[in-house]
């Protein structure tokens, strides 16, 4: 355990694993139906990463303990890269459309994502091979998923 970071990894936090994948897990702290923003958290255990996926809307990214590391795919290289690694306090905002796989350093990492979405799409899935879409991940996804957390009534029908 990183100090500093007791409560994030305490079992005070629940952490939800996202589908069969391994090596992170999540945290849905608001989504808001009005505004279309998702705030998350993710955790990555240490040298884990998520698949690769498509971002397509604005979001701000804080590192809150450890590291975040993205990797790139050069498809007609068929090689993913390091490309690369936010440390603990560095903050960027994404504003275009992103295609990555992001993870954690040696000693994993906790980071905090403010999603403004602007279309029913947040972001895709996608195959490691070729890039090409798997599943999308909709607003309606993110907002069932938090209402049945926080016992929300209003669900929106996906």
């Amino acid at each position: 355990m990183m100090s500093g970071d007791n409560y994030l990894w305490s079992a005070n936090v629940i952490w939800k694993k996202m589908g069969n994948y391994k090596g992170f897990s999540y945290k849905l702290l608001n989504v808001d139906p009005e505004t279309k923003i998702i705030e998350m958290l993710f955790r990555f255990e240490p040298n884990q990463k998520c698949f690769f996926h498509r971002h397509y809307h604005p979001t701000s990214t804080l590192v809150i303990t450890g590291e975040q590391r993205i990797y790139q795919k050069d498809v007609d290289e068929n090689k993913t890269t390091l490309s690369k690694i936010r440390k603990a306090g560095e903050y960027v905002i994404s504003k275009d459309e992103d295609t990555h796989i992001e993870g954690g350093g040696p000693r994993g990492g906790i980071i905090y994502q403010n999603i403004q979405a602007q279309t029913e799409i947040v972001y895709s899935i996608l195959n490691e091979k070729d890039l090409s879409v798997k599943v999308d991940v909709t607003f309606d996804n993110f907002y069932n998923d938090f209402s049945s957390d926080n016992n929300i009534t209003d669900k929106v029908a996906i």
